[in-house]
C-alpha cells in the first residue's frame, strides 16, 4: 500500500503546490456511504486532546491508491493515516488521524 501523500505526484498542482482543480477532484475522487471517525491531532488549532470528528469517506480512482480513505474538510483534501491513531482525552476513544494532501480550489 503507498502513503496517500505520494497521491500529489499524480496531479497538476497550482497555487505554489498546493491545489488541485475541482474537475480533477471530480475526476479523480467519489464520495462514498461510508463515514470515519477521526482527528487533526492539533494541526487544525483546535483538536490537541484528540478531538474527533466525523466525514464522509471519498475514494479515488487512481491506481494503488484504491484503498486509501479521503475526507474533504471545507476546501481541504486529507487522507487517513491508518497506522496512527490518537487518543481522544475526553471520552477514552482511539480515532487514525488525517493528514492534508491537497486544497480544492473551487469552480
Amino acid at each position: 500500500m503507498r502513503y496517500g501523500f505520494a497521491l500529489r505526484q499524480h496531479f497538476e498542482l497550482g497555487n505554489f503546490a498546493t491545489t488541485i482543480s475541482r474537475r480533477t477532484f471530480e475526476a479523480n475522487f467519489t464520495k462514498t456511504k461510508e463515514k470515519v471517525v477521526f482527528t487533526f491531532n492539533g494541526w487544525d488549532g483546535k483538536s490537541y486532546n484528540g478531538e474527533s470528528r466525523r466525514a464522509s469517506v471519498y475514494r479515488t480512482n487512481i491506481e494503488g491508491f484504491e484503498n486509501i480513505r479521503f475526507v474533504k474538510v471545507g476546501k481541504g483534501l486529507h487522507y487517513i493515516v491508518e497506522a496512527k491513531t490518537v487518543v481522544e482525552k475526553a471520552t477514552g476513544e482511539s480515532h487514525p488521524a488525517a493528514s492534508w494532501l491537497v486544497d480544492v480550489e473551487r469552480s
